[in-house]
C-alpha cells in the first residue's frame, strides 16, 4: 500500500490542498462570514490576558492569528500535517511563533496534550463532524478544557444539506442520509471522500450536552444565503444591510434551521466525563 493510500481520507484531501486552500476563501463573502464568525465568538474569548487556547482544525492558522493578535497563546492542532505546516509558516512569518505551538492529530485522540490546560478551544470550519466520532471528539476535547472552559464550534446543519440529495433526484440517499446524518465530501477522487456528520440545530444542542457542555449560545450561519449572491456584498452600504439582517436573523431559533452551519459556544460543566462513540 502506498503511504498516500494509508492515510485516511480526511488527511489525504487537506495534505493534496493545503498549499492552496487560502486562495479558496479569500473573497468578499468569506470575508464577511468570518467577520460574522468572529463576532460571534468574541464574547466568549477568555478575560485574562495570555490565557492558554486552542486552535482545532486549525487548517492554515487563519483563527490562530486572530487568537494571537488578541493576545493569547495558541496551540494548533490539525489531522492534516501539511495544514499545520502552513500554520507555522504564516505564524513564522509574523514573528509570533514564541507563543505559538503545533502538532498534527486526529481530534479523537488528543493524548499528547496536557489535560485540563485551556481556557478556550475553537473548532471552526466543521473539524468535529469530520471525524469518524463526533462524541469521541468532543469528549477529548472537553478532557482538555480547563474547568468552565469554552468550546466554541461549527457543525454542519443537517437540514441544510437536503436540496442536495433532491437535486440529485435520489430520494433513496435522501431518506438514510436524514436517518444517520452522515454524509462525505463531494471531491472527484473517492481516496479523500471523508465522512461528514450533520446534526440539526436540536440534535447538535443534545450531542454537546450528551458529552458534558452547557450550551450558551447558538448561532446559524449563515442564515442568508451570501453564498450564492456574493455581487450583493461588494457595495458597502448593502453589506451593511445584509450584516444587520443577517445578525438578527442567525439568533432566531426559527431561522437557524436554514443556515448552512450551526455555531455553537459551550461551557465545560462539572461532574464525570461522559465518552461515547455513538
Amino acid at each position: 500500500m502506498s503511504r498516500r493510500r494509508s492515510k485516511p481520507p480526511v488527511r489525504r484531501y487537506h495534505d493534496r490542498v493545503a498549499r492552496r486552500y487560502d486562495a479558496s476563501y479569500e473573497d468578499v463573502f468569506w470575508q464577511w462570514h468570518d467577520a460574522l464568525t468572529w463576532e460571534g465568538l468574541r464574547p466568549f474569548l477568555p478575560s485574562a490576558h495570555a490565557a492558554p487556547t486552542l486552535d482545532l482544525g486549525c487548517g492554515t492558522g487563519k483563527w490562530a492569528l486572530r487568537l494571537l493578535d488578541s493576545g493569547y497563546a495558541v496551540t494548533c492542532v490539525d489531522v492534516s500535517g501539511a495544514m499545520v505546516e502552513q500554520a507555522r509558516r504564516k505564524i513564522e512569518a509574523v514573528g509570533r511563533a514564541g507563543r505559538a505551538a503545533f502538532l498534527q492529530a486526529d481530534l479523537c485522540d488528543l493524548s499528547e496534550l496536557p489535560d485540563e490546560a485551556f481556557d478556550l478551544a475553537l473548532a471552526l470550519g466543521d473539524p468535529i463532524g469530520c471525524t469518524q466520532s463526533p462524541p469521541r471528539a468532543l469528549s477529548q476535547i472537553r478532557r482538555k478544557l480547563r474547568p468552565a472552559g469554552i468550546l466554541v464550534a461549527t457543525l454542519d446543519n443537517r437540514l441544510a444539506a437536503v436540496d442536495h440529495y433532491l437535486e440529485q433526484r435520489d430520494v433513496s440517499a435522501l431518506d438514510a442520509f436524514l436517518r444517520t446524518g452522515r454524509t462525505h465530501w463531494l471531491t472527484a477522487d473517492p481516496d479523500e471522500q471523508f465522512p461528514i456528520w450533520t446534526y440539526t440545530p436540536a440534535q447538535a444542542v443534545r450531542l454537546f450536552e450528551k458529552c458534558g457542555f452547557e450550551v450558551l449560545d447558538m448561532m446559524g450561519k449563515t442564515v442568508l444565503p451570501m453564498r450564492h449572491y456574493r455581487e450583493l456584498l461588494a457595495d458597502p452600504a448593502t453589506r451593511r444591510v445584509l450584516t444587520r439582517l443577517e445578525m438578527r436573523l442567525s439568533r432566531d431559533p426559527a431561522a437557524v434551521g436554514r443556515a448552512a452551519h450551526v455555531q455553537m459556544a459551550a461551557r465545560r460543566t462539572s461532574g464525570n466525563e461522559a465518552e461515547s462513540d455513538d
